[in-house]
């Protein structure tokens, strides 16, 4: 049974990974330079994609436990906050506060992504928030595959 959610969860990180390195060619690519709409709209996509891993492999651990998903219009960040080491859930796996921190800024740009206009993404915030995306997805494999002794 833990091998099928090791499996899923490999699904979702090799997905990841694909978005990750084409993030870091796009930033590449911009360089110094200031990036166009098109630069900016798949940055901010991408970004958005790879938020939306998180959530996958966050969803896939609460079936593999069978604990339910929160529900409700605030369930993004409430899926977000039972991986906290302060949670009181079930949940088995808990990660530290510096990704969670993180991981929460990606979350909020998803939403403003989302729900704005790419050709007013602010640049500064943008690149501020890909910048260290393969710092991060780093982070939260290693202590995601810890906490499942992988």
């Amino acid at each position: 049974m833990m091998n099928q959610l090791i499996t899923e969860i490999d699904i979702e990180i090799n997905s990841m990974f694909i978005i990750v390195s084409e993030i870091d060619m796009l930033l590449n690519d911009v360089g110094d330079n200031l990036p166009t709409n098109v630069h900016k709209t798949a940055l901010g996509g991408m970004a958005a994609q790879f938020y939306n891993g998180v959530e996958n492999i966050f969803k896939r651990i609460h079936k593999h436990y069978h604990i339910e998903l929160p529900s409700g219009e605030d369930w993004h960040l409430a899926i977000l906050e039972r991986f906290s080491p302060s949670s009181s859930n079930d949940l088995p796996i808990k990660l530290s506060e510096d990704l969670l921190e993180k991981l929460t800024n990606y979350r909020r740009f998803r939403h403003y992504f989302f729900h704005g206009y790419s050709h007013s993404l602010n640049w500064e915030i943008l690149k501020n928030g890909v910048n260290d995306i393969s710092e991060v997805f780093e982070k939260l494999k290693t202590e995601i595959y810890s906490k499942l002794n992988i």
